[in-house]
C-alpha cells in the first residue's frame, strides 16, 4: 500500500503498455498434453450422476425410492443408492426391498420377498450425438447377510426388467458441455491467432471416457499448431513507470477481470452459509486484489495480457477451493453448474501452459461467458463494475458499516487573499487560515499543513488516530497485551502509509494523496482491493472515514492472521509485523517479515515499519515533518 510517484516515459501509450508485460508468471502444471496434441479433461462429477439416475429409476420425484409398485404387496424399492468408482468402472449400489404377492382379505399374501442390497456394475459409453449412456455389466441382490441366495434369482429375474430399460434410457449430453467449454477457448485466442484456433478446434476428438476416484472423465483432444508450442522470447528492458493516462488504461483493462472474480466469489458464498468457506472466499479476493494492485504499481509486470496473468495466478487457488468445499459437503455436489465452471477454468489453464506461444487473451465475452457457467439462469451482467458499496458483499464477508458520520457539506471556500510575490516561497497550503474559520468542514479535511502548524496538526491528527483505534476496540474486543498494541499500530500504519498526510498539493491545487497502486489517504486505503467494501470518494476527501477504515482493516488482519501467527511463533513482536505484512501485500504476505528471502524492498518496508512501532510503543513523538518518530528521551 505504500505510495509510488508517478512519472512519465517517451515511448508510446499502447506501446509502453505492452513492454510492461515482460515478466511470465508461475502457469498451472499441465493436464494433459504431449508433443503438439492437447488433451482437456472434461469433468462429470459422479454424484449429479447418481441424482439423475436415481430419478431415472424413480417411478415419480415424489416417491424417490420407488422403482416398481403394484398394489400395496408388489413392490421394488431402492433406498439411498451410492454411486462410486471401483476398478476402473463405476458401482451403483444401495439398500433395497421387494415382493411379489397379492393382496386377500385385506392382507398381503407374498409369493416371494427381499430385502438386502441391490449392486450394479456400469461402464461409461457415448454415442455419435454426443451422448454419454451407462451400460450394465452385472446386476444383483444380496440378501441382509451380503449373501446371494438361489431364491432371489426368481425375484431378481422377475424386477430387473424394470430396472435394466430405465438405466439404458439414461443419457447425460456430454455435446453441450462440450461446445460450452470449447466456445470459452475460442474467446480467449488473440484477434491474429483466432482463425487458427478455430481450425484446431474444428478438428477436436472426443475420446471414450474414463473413471477417476470422484468424476467421470471425457478426454477432448486438439492438435496445437507448432508454433504456439515455444514461448515468446521474453523482452529485458527496463520500463519507467506508466503515466496516469497509461495507468487508466490498464485500470480499466484490469476492471473485467475484478467484477469476475467478485461475481464468482459471491455466488459461491450465496451457496454456502459456512463461516471457514466464506473466509477463505474473502482471503482469495484480497489476493487477487492485492495481485492487481501489484501490476498497476509495476511490482509484478506481466507477460501479455495482465488479465490472462491474474486468471491463471488465481485459478488454482479458486479451483482447489471449490473441490475441497465439495469434498467436506460444504457446498452440494449434486451442482452441475460448478462442474461446468471448472472444467471450463481448467481448459484455459491446459491451453495457456501448452501453447504459451498463443498468447492467450481473456477478453470481457470470455469472462463473461465463464460466469455464465456459474450461474446459467442469472440475466444480471456478470461483469458490471462500479465504486459503489455493495451491500450483499459487505454483508456475505462480514464487513460492517462505519459508525462515521457524513460530513456537512463544504461550503463555497473565501477568496483567496491578496497575493505577493513572497507567496512562492509558501510552502502552507488548506483551505483557509486556519480550519475552524471554515464553518461545516472537518477539522483536518483539505488541510496541508504549513511548518507553523505542523504542531497543532499532530496533535489534531493524533487524537484523530487514537479515537479511531478506541472505537474499534469497542466495537471489536481483544484482551491485553493485544489492545495496547493495536492501539501502537495504528499511528505506526499511518505514519509508514502516508507520514500523516491525507492531502497533497498537486499542480497548484489541494487533493488527496494517492499511490500509482490506487491506494489514498491517510491510510493509504487500496480502492481497488476494498472497491465494494467502503465508499471510495469518502476515502479521498473524509480524513475521519479513511482512518476509520484503516483502523477496521488492521482489526481484521491482527485477528483473523497475525494473533494466530504469533502464538505460532511465540513471540507478540510479531503481531505488528504480521499485521502490517498483511496490510501492505495480503494475506499470502502474512509471514513476509520473518523470510530471508523477501526482497530487499520488502526488507526495508518491514524493517521501517518496526522501527516505527518500536519508536511510538516506547512514547515516542511523531515528526511529521521528517516521517520519522523522535525518542521519549530527546522529547523531555
Amino acid at each position: 500500500m505504500c505510495s509510488r510517484a508517478l512519472s512519465t516515459g517517451p515511448l508510446p501509450l499502447v506501446l509502453r503498455i505492452a513492454r510492461l508485460f515482460v515478466v511470465g508468471c508461475l502457469a498451472l502444471p499441465p493436464l494433459h498434453a504431449q508433443a503438439s496434441s492437447l488433451e482437456i479433461p472434461l469433468r462429470i462429477p459422479l454424484e449429479p450422476i447418481r441424482q439423475a439416475l436415481s430419478a431415472q429409476l424413480a417411478t415419480s420425484a415424489e416417491t424417490p425410492n420407488v422403482i416398481y409398485e403394484e398394489g400395496s404387496c408388489s413392490y421394488l424399492h431402492l433406498e439411498a443408492p451410492r454411486l462410486e468408482a471401483h476398478d476402473g468402472q463405476l458401482r451403483f449400489v444401495g439398500p433395497g426391498a421387494a415382493a411379489l404377492g397379492g393382496e386377500l382379505f385385506g392382507t398381503c399374501h407374498s409369493a416371494t420377498a427381499w430385502q438386502g442390497s441391490m449392486e450394479f456394475t456400469l461402464v461409461p459409453l457415448l454415442d455419435s450425438t454426443g451422448g454419454m449412456h451407462l451400460r450394465i455389466i452385472d446386476s444383483k441382490l444380496t440378501d441382509a447377510s451380503g449373501e446371494s441366495a438361489p431364491r432371489l434369482g426368481f425375484i431378481w429375474e422377475l424386477t430387473k426388467r424394470y430396472l435394466h430399460p430405465r438405466m439404458e434410457q439414461f443419457s447425460y449430453d456430454v455435446g453441450t458441455s462440450r461446445d460450452a467449454l470449447l466456445a470459452v477457448l475460442r474467446a480467449a485466442a488473440p484477434p491474429e491467432h483466432r482463425a487458427e484456433l478455430e481450425q484446431a478446434l474444428r478438428r477436436v476428438q472426443v475420446l471414450e471416457p474414463r473413471i477417476e476416484a470422484r468424476d467421470i472423465v471425457v478426454p477432448i483432444t486438439f492438435v496445437l499448431p507448432e508454433a504456439w508450442l515455444a514461448p515468446p522470447p521474453a523482452a529485458t528492458s527496463a520500463e519507467a513507470p506508466l503515466t496516469e493516462t497509461e495507468l487508466d488504461v490498464l485500470d480499466k483493462t484490469l476492471q473485467p477481470w475484478d467484477a469476475f472474480l467478485v461475481y464468482s466469489i459471491k455466488q459461491i458464498a450465496l451457496d454456502s452459509d459456512n463461516e471457514i468457506l466464506r473466509k477463505r472466499l474473502f482471503e482469495l479476493l484480497l489476493n487477487s486484489r492485492y495481485r492487481l494492485t501489484d501490476i498497476l504499481s509495476g511490482e509484478q509486470p506481466t507477460a501479455g495480457d495482465p488479465v490472462r496473468a491474474l486468471f491463471v495466478s488465481t485459478w488454482n487457488d479458486l479451483r482447489t477451493l471449490l473441490a475441497d468445499a465439495q469434498h467436506e459437503g460444504l457446498l452440494d455436489t449434486g451442482l452441475l453448474r460448478y462442474a461446468a465452471f471448472i472444467n471450463a477454468g481448467d481448459a484455459l489453464t491446459a491451453l495457456d501452459h501448452a501453447a504459451p506461444g498463443l498468447g492467450m487473451h481473456l477478453s470481457i465475452d470470455g469472462l463473461r461467458r465463464l460466469a455464465h457457467s456459474l450461474r446459467p439462469d442469472d440475466l444480471a451482467d456478470s461483469l458490471a463494475y462500479d465504486q459503489k458499496i455493495d451491500p450483499l458483499l459487505r454483508q456475505l464477508f462480514d464487513v460492517d458499516e462505519l459508525p462515521v458520520p457524513a460530513p456537512n457539506p463544504a461550503p463555497e471556500p473565501p477568496p483567496p487573499p491578496e497575493q505577493s510575490w513572497l507567496d512562492i516561497f509558501v510552502t502552507s497550503a488548506h483551505a483557509s487560515d486556519t480550519v475552524e474559520q471554515v464553518a461545516g468542514l472537518p477539522a483536518l479535511d483539505r488541510w496541508v499543513p504549513g511548518e507553523d502548524e505542523l504542531d497543532a496538526y499532530e496533535q489534531r491528527l493524533s487524537s484523530l488516530l487514537e479515537q479511531s483505534a478506541t472505537a474499534e476496540l469497542q466495537r471489536i474486543g481483544v484482551d491485553a497485551p493485544y489492545d495496547q498494541i493495536f492501539r501502537n499500530l495504528i499511528p505506526t500504519t499511518a505514519m509508514i502509509e502516508s507520514c500523516w498526510h491525507q492531502y497533497v498539493l498537486r499542480a497548484g491545487e489541494i487533493s488527496y494523496l494517492r499511490s500509482q497502486a490506487g491506494s489514498v489517504g491517510l491510510m493509504q486505503i487500496n480502492q481497488h482491493v476494498w472497491r465494494g467494501f467502503y465508499d471510495v470518494e469518502r476515502l479521498k476527501w473524509d480524513t475521519a472515514y479513511n482512518a476509520r477504515a484503516g483502523t477496521q482493516v488492521l482489526m481484521r488482519y491482527m485477528k483473523d492472521y497475525a494473533i494466530a501467527y504469533a502464538n505460532r511463533s511465540g513471540d507478540l513482536n510479531h503481531i505488528p509485523r504480521a499485521t502490517y505484512s498483511v496490510y501492505n501485500a495480503g494475506p499470502r504476505a502474512m509471514g513476509r517479515f520473518n523470510n530471508p528471502n523477501s526482497s530487499k524492498r520488502e526488507q526495508r518496508v518491514d524493517q521501517k515499519l518496526w522501527t516505527i512501532y518500536q519508536g511510538i510503543a516506547a512514547g515516542g513523538h511523531v515528526d511529521v515533518n521528517s516521517c520519522s518518530v523522535t525518542p521519549a528521551a530527546v522529547t523531555q
